[in-house]
């Protein structure tokens, strides 16, 4: 496909202000419809190959690519999209490479956790796509680390993905008539901003870096099954906005608890395979207009896809009720440690504060 046969994204007209785009269409674009047909497209292709070739650990990395994928997803000229799209698999394959190798030496977990919670801190507020990759390298840190370590079809798996995400993205465009216009920040502008507020990043990294392993270390002392949920609810919440931290927390406690309540009474009313699939489809085209409409309906719908993804390759709800209900206890233990993050934030920031001289 040429790339010349839809319009090309017009430039930003400084390397600090991204560009200004005009409101898409409900089709179009970014749009609400789009955006959500899109993500299922995305997201539903793994599970889909797994039904035909059976289920398998590489499913796990197949679903994180798509998601990183889509999340990258900028628009722009094919090239500039394929580049993303790598981006998203090498972040997948870092994180999982890097907890492959740590995997059983709970000493190296807990300092890669810290290295990478870190990395977030420094780039949380530069722009949403370098913090939504630092997110996923958190988790797949913690699936390489505590689930299932990096196999080669695991790397297949990724590098395929990744590819089938860009030509989702392409072909979508391509149906619709309308070329999303590139609005991925520029390597420049990410620099200046981290330039300019080091000193504030660094502060912020410290907090988070004791926070991320400490919802770990927690989880796992409770016995919990899956302990690497609790950090990612860690940075998932936590901003360096102490009132947007809050909100999220907020907002994902509350979808938590609807989207367990959702999963579970779904898998007992409709236990089979195929509802499950159904429910996943539905779940998935309805998060972006449930999170437009508020932010723990659109958390409800995301874990009504996550739980449904569980039931559906534990065979049944009895299988993963329990996971289930970890699930909302390890999201808790996250938006505890959270808060403490930002306790620990301030805390710093008043003590490095420098002082006024009295007047003589």
């Amino acid at each position: 496909m040429a790339e010349t046969a839809l319009p090309a994204a017009p430039s930003p007209a400084t390397p600090l202000a991204p560009p200004v785009l005009p409101p898409p269409g409900r089709w179009h674009g970014d749009g609400l419809i789009s955006r959500s047909v899109r993500f299922a497209l995305t997201v539903m292709a793994p599970v889909a190959l797994g039904l035909l070739i059976g289920l398998n650990v590489w499913l796990i990395y197949a679903m994180v690519t798509c998601i990183l994928a889509f999340t990258l997803d900028t628009g722009g000229p094919a090239r500039e999209r394929l580049v993303w799209m790598a981006i998203a698999g090498a972040v997948v394959l870092a994180g999982s490479g890097l907890g492959t190798l740590v995997a059983g030496h709970m000493a190296l977990t807990v300092i890669a956790f810290a290295a990478v919670g870190v990395i977030y801190a420094l780039v949380e507020s530069l722009h949403q796509s370098a913090a939504f990759a630092a997110r996923f390298a958190c988790l797949t840190l913690a699936i390489g680390a505590l689930y299932a370590p990096l196999q080669l079809v695991d790397v297949g798996a990724v590098v395929a993905f990744a590819l089938y995400a860009w030509v989702v993205s392409l072909a979508w465009d391509v149906v619709v008539g309308v070329w999303r216009p590139s609005a991925a920040p520029t390597l420049r502008h990410l620099m200046v901003r981290l330039r300019a507020t080091e000193r504030r990043r660094w502060i912020f990294a410290a907090a988070v870096a004791i926070a991320v392993p400490g919802a770990f270390l927690t989880s796992l002392a409770l016995g919990l099954h899956r302990p690497y949920w609790a950090l990612i609810a860690v940075v998932l919440v936590l901003r360096a906005d102490a009132m947007a931290s809050r909100r999220l927390m907020a907002q994902m406690l509350a979808g938590t608890a609807l989207g367990v309540l959702a999963a579970l009474g779904f898998g007992w009313a409709f236990p089979s395979h195929t509802a499950a699939l159904l429910g996943m489809v539905v779940a998935a085209l309805v998060r972006w207009p449930a999170h437009q409409y508020h932010g723990a309906l659109g958390n409800a719908a995301l874990t009504v896809f996550i739980m449904l993804l569980l039931e559906f390759v534990a065979g049944g709800v009895t299988g993963a009720a329990h996971d289930i209900i970890e699930r909302l206890i390890d999201m808790g233990i996250g938006c505890v440690f959270a808060l403490l993050a930002l306790g620990l934030d301030r805390l710093a920031l008043r003590a490095l504060k420098p002082r006024a001289r009295r007047p003589v």
